[in-house]
């Protein structure tokens, strides 16, 4: 990411957490970073976009963590989902995401709250699709709404462990037990057909199409070419595995390796990160 607009972000996420959102004005962004108004205008419209911008940088580091997590690894093994839930009540803990995304729900912004349905939708998908990896196609009916009680037990068991106790919240005990409950109602709903929410999807747009990996080559070097100077280090790893994809006979554990490299470079551009994930799911077939 260009220097200038992550040295905003980096000021503006500060006032966000210290200050609030709706305490901290432009001004106050740009005396943090000490740099221009038009400067924070080539970058962003509204402050708002410079929540959305942080919100997304974040989502793309957890992103990028997640399939970290997941290379070279089985898309069916439990224990790598566990790790990707753990990963995200860490960062969101770190980040402290609580208050970013109070700011949100307590805004009149619209555009705040479009994005905010996004993320939700966002992330109730993810979850659905790698209940989906863990227990096969039989599972899909079942996804959806397991997704939902997975995604609203993590918080609650927070809110209860925070109420009942005084010791450090065991994440990895926290997603340890939501796997297992998850595997006890996905067996049962499975053998009875038991279902409530009777949707496979959330989203109103058409399904993404399944691409080939000479496609997500040439889409990797269109995105190679828009990293900055900063990152050529990533550059230069993305432009080599847009070439090994795009080769006759793809080697996979050269490809998972530089997907592991790439996934801890600081948080790439959201559409990069998806095409990373889209690599990733291809090598598993």
């Amino acid at each position: 990411m260009n220097l200038k607009k992550q040295k905003i972000i980096n000021a503006a996420y500060s006032l966000f957490i210290n200050k609030g959102y709706n305490s901290s004005s432009i001004q106050d962004i740009l005396d943090e970073a000490g740099v221009s108004k038009g400067t924070f205008y080539n970058y962003f419209t509204s402050k708002s976009e410079c929540l959305i911008a942080i919100m997304e940088s974040i989502g793309s580091e957890i992103r990028q963590k997640r399939m970290a997590a997941a290379v070279g690894k089985k898309a069916n093994d439990p224990e790598v989902l566990a790790e990707q839930l753990c990963i995200r009540i860490q960062l969101n803990q770190e980040k402290n995401l609580f208050t970013l995304y109070e700011s949100i729900f307590y805004s009149q912004e619209e555009e705040l709250k479009i994005f905010s349905r996004q993320t939700y939708v966002a992330e109730l998908e993810w979850i659905s699709s790698r209940i989906v990896d863990l227990f096969g196609e039989k599972a899909e009916p079942y996804a959806l709404e397991n997704a939902g009680m997975i995604h609203g037990s993590i918080q609650q068991l927070i809110h209860l462990w925070r109420l009942s106790s005084e010791e450090e919240l065991p994440i990895e005990k926290l997603a340890d037990f939501i796997i297992r409950r998850l595997n006890t109602t996905i067996t049962k709903q499975i053998e009875t057909g038991d279902r409530f929410i009777q949707e496979k999807k959330l989203s109103t747009a058409p399904p993404v199409e399944e691409v080939s990996l000479k496609t997500l080559s040439a889409q990797l070097k269109m995105q190679a070419d828009l990293l900055d100077e900063e990152d050529a280090d990533a550059k230069q790893l993305v432009v080599f595995l847009a070439e090994e994809l795009g080769s006759s006979e793809p080697r996979k554990l050269v490809c998972e390796s530089v997907l592991a490299s790439l996934a801890n470079y600081p948080a790439h551009e959201k559409t990069l990160v998806i095409l990373l994930e889209q690599v990733w799911k291809q090598l598993q077939k």
